[in-house]
């Protein structure tokens, strides 16, 4: 079996889709999708990836500036590559095909499900019901991992630096959705593979964890430095609060 707190996420599904869009500045219209399918076992782990998935998509609004410097994506790109998004939308459906029911698909952050809802919005010939199956089944890792690998102020990282905590080289270039897509599911691979590294991560989050109550925070800093707690350093603990 995964461990617990992903086994309650994976809810027993045996499919993951990762995805990654990339959308226009203001509008926040989908401008490309890239998608990896893989099958896993029971414990979690990958057993076979598919064929990727990338398309671009027409947006009806200018892509931004700033995006596209970030991405490369021009609006002469998508005039000549470019799909409508319903066309695109019907054509990942075919994509994930006989597993549609039974897959997870996994972003990195909550703006891929804004990026979806937005472009549906511009696109009344797109299908609701798909993006709202892709929405009820998405599985944000981002937000998984959050609580247990934060930076100093009790941030998140991105998905880059995620990928150098567990020691994985980033491929690609980021931003091109293809490659993003595959970074997440690289990043996933390794969470799973080491759980020394999660473990590790975990307790540095909680020796600065900003919800805890000082005694708690006090103390288990002490202990992940390797030093040894007595009740009456707890009782000490406590007693600062009010000093």
């Amino acid at each position: 079996m995964p461990m617990k707190i992903l086994d309650r996420k994976l809810k027993k599904k045996r499919t993951l889709v990762f995805v990654d869009l990339e959308g226009t500045g203001f509008s926040h219209e989908m401008i490309e999708i890239g998608a990896y399918l893989a099958t896993i076992n029971e414990d979690g782990t990958i057993k076979k990836v598919g064929a990727p998935f990338k398309r671009y998509v027409l947006a009806h609004h200018p892509i931004g500036h700033f995006v596209e410097n970030m991405t490369g994506i021009t609006p002469q790109l998508l005039n000549k590559e470019g799909k409508p998004f319903a066309e695109v939308l019907r054509e990942f459906r075919k994509y994930v095909g006989k597993h549609w029911e039974d897959s997870l698909f996994v972003t990195f952050g909550n703006h891929d499900m804004v990026i979806f809802h937005k472009s549906l919005e511009e696109n009344e010939d797109a299908s609701e019901i798909i993006v709202k199956h892709i929405n009820r089944n998405n599985f944000d890792f981002s937000a998984f991992l959050a609580p247990y690998v934060q930076d100093l102020n009790g941030n998140p990282l991105s998905l880059a630096n995620y990928l150098k905590v567990f020691q994985v080289p980033f491929e690609g270039r980021a931003h091109d959705a293809l490659a993003d897509a595959y970074n997440l599911m690289d990043l996933y691979k390794a969470v799973l593979a080491r759980n020394d590294i999660l473990v590790e991560e975990y307790g540095k989050t909680l020796t600065h964890y900003h919800h805890a109550p000082y005694p708690v925070t006090k103390i288990i800093k002490k202990l992940t430095e390797g030093e040894s707690v007595s009740p009456e350093d707890w009782g000490d603990a406590v007693a600062e609060t009010f000093k």
